[in-house]
């Protein structure tokens, strides 16, 4: 699929939505209670416009960011930067304070190969905020591989993380969350 493709599709899905799901506010709730200690440089990985379908851009949540940078796999979205998660050169070494990523590593072939490379650009301590789908409809398609399990959450993280916080998205249809956000600590 094209980056052209994705971008539009992307589009379109956002505004076909009236008004946002449970998953949506949810996470909102989530983020909020999250971010807002946040301090330093953050990358956000696969931005879009940024927008938390609510009415705010994400960039609000973190109150205490010294920068905040936008990026997005395809041109088009008016972000900081294009860039794969899989492979970053173009960022350096434990630069960041905050990684935050939502929606991305399903769609990308090796999403071990996403979370070294997040792991390479964080510092020491550095904060890892991401959203990863587990009951979620397939969406962007032929480019949506994955889906993951708390178990599956640990233990990708297991070895250069420590979790601090790892919680269900909408768990209207028990022991089947939507998805999963995680605030994890680089060891």
């Amino acid at each position: 699929m094209s980056y052209g493709t994705i971008r539009r599709v992307i589009q379109r899905l956002r505004e076909t939505r009236s008004k946002p799901s449970r998953s949506r506010r949810e996470s909102n709730i989530w983020l909020h209670a999250n971010c807002g200690d946040i301090q330093g440089k953050v990358l956000s990985i696969g931005s879009g416009d940024d927008s938390d379908g609510e009415g705010k851009k994400y960039q609000e949540y973190f109150l205490n960011a010294s920068t905040y940078i936008t990026s997005e796999v395809a041109p088009g979205f008016s972000t900081d930067l294009v860039l794969d998660v899989q492979s970053m050169p173009e960022i350096s070494d434990g630069s960041l304070d905050c990684v935050f990523c939502s929606g991305v590593l399903e769609h990308v072939e090796s999403f071990h190969l996403g979370i070294a490379e997040i792991s390479r650009i964080l510092k020491e301590d550095g904060v890892l905020l991401i959203g990863l789908p587990f009951r979620q409809a397939i969406h962007m398609p032929p480019n949506d591989f994955w889906r993951f399990t708390e178990f599956g959450i640990r233990h990708l993280l297991s070895v250069s993380y420590e979790i601090v916080v790892l919680t269900e998205i909408d768990i209207s249809v028990p022991k089947f969350p939507a998805s999963y956000w995680v605030n994890a600590r680089k060891k």
